[in-house]
């Protein structure tokens, strides 16, 4: 059972709050919102927490309202929500935060690519079944690995913001002027708040402190989720944030630093599926075993199959490996380069 939360006043930077709200899940219990202090009394919150029904009294409401109150902040203040990306946990009690506080939301300009993945699961479901089907994953598997994709439950609506973010769009709050970064790859839809006369970035999930954010891969004919990211980190490294402040585990320093620790971990990860694949063809479900292993509870194999898609499709788009069919399953293997004097057969 997870630790209750100290909901003490944390101010990592003057005039930015770090609030922590639990989450249900194990192995990933907290999530940070943030705070953000204007000149006139008002305030702006970065993401909101997961939404459970009332009932549910340990992750619900009253834990926003807690954080809120232990930050010496009233809820009422909030004349702003900012969604880094609406995932269930930074995005779930948007609307009923909206509904409470009358705030404006705001929200990527692509948001509603991810947010479709709530209106329509069961389209989600069939789509993911049917590209499992293709690679490799044996059918007494497919409705155990896809029954985790309606989040509906742990979202209160689907506001879709009424202002729209853009790359670069500067925010002022406060005494900052906040820049939004797009940084897709972990959400379609991902954003970063930079604010550079101190060097602070509000990360969302894009860079964590410990652990690596999942990329995951849905189908899209010009998806490319991984190369986004590595892209995306490519943006904050340039920026070299002097604090980051994430959406899970505490603040951390040097940002550029990390961000190549993260970049150089899916490099790593590429190169070992290369050698997967280096004498005979696999099937992505192959890959995901071999890369993770085949003793996966049915939540981590569904993770560990989202991230082998995205590696493929990365080395796909770029060459490196070719698809080819056997037995009607798709399979990859290396692209073999012809030296210099080398026959191609």
């Amino acid at each position: 059972m997870a630790k209750p939360i100290d909901h003490r006043r944390r101010e990592p930077a003057p005039g930015v709050l770090r609030l922590v709200l639990p989450l249900p899940f194990p192995g990933l219990d907290r999530v940070n919102c943030y705070l953000l202090l204007g000149d006139d009394g008002t305030s702006t919150l970065v993401d909101c927490g997961i939404y459970l029904p009332e009932n549910q009294r340990d992750h619900s409401w009253t834990d926003l309202v807690a954080a809120f109150e232990g930050a010496g902040v009233d809820v009422s203040t909030v004349d702003r929500l900012l969604i880094t990306h609406p995932h269930i946990d930074h995005y779930g009690m948007a609307g009923r935060f909206l509904e409470e506080t009358g705030a404006e939301l705001l929200i990527h300009e692509a948001a509603d690519e991810d947010l479709e993945l709530y209106r329509d699961p069961h389209a989600v479901v069939d789509r993911l079944q049917k590209m499992f089907a293709q690679h490799g994953v044996d059918e007494e598997e497919l409705a155990e690995l896809t029954q985790f994709e309606d989040w509906r439950p742990f979202v209160s609506g689907l506001p879709e913001g009424s202002r729209r973010l853009k790359d670069g769009e500067k925010i002022g709050i406060g005494p900052r002027s906040w820049e939004v970064v797009f940084t897709p790859g972990h959400a379609r839809s991902h954003v970063c708040l930079w604010s550079p006369n101190d060097r602070i970035l509000i990360s969302g999930d894009h860079l964590l402190p410990t652990v690596t954010p999942h990329i995951d891969f849905k189908r899209g004919e010009n998806s490319d989720p991984l190369g986004d990211f590595l892209e995306s980190l490519k943006k904050v490294e340039r920026l070299d944030p002097a604090m980051v402040l994430p959406g899970h585990g505490g603040p951390f320093e040097e940002g550029a630093e990390r961000a190549l620790v993260v970049a150089r971990h899916h490099d790593r990860r590429l190169g070992a599926i290369l050698q997967v694949i280096r004498n005979r063809p696999a099937t992505v479900d192959t890959i995901t075993d071999e890369i993770f292993g085949d003793e996966l509870l049915n939540f981590q194999h569904r993770l560990a199959l989202g991230e082998a898609f995205a590696h493929v499709v990365y080395l796909l788009r770029r060459g490196e490996i070719e698809r080819v069919e056997e037995d009607g399953a798709h399979m990859f293997k290396k692209v073999r380069r012809r030296r210099d004097g080398d026959d191609e057969s």
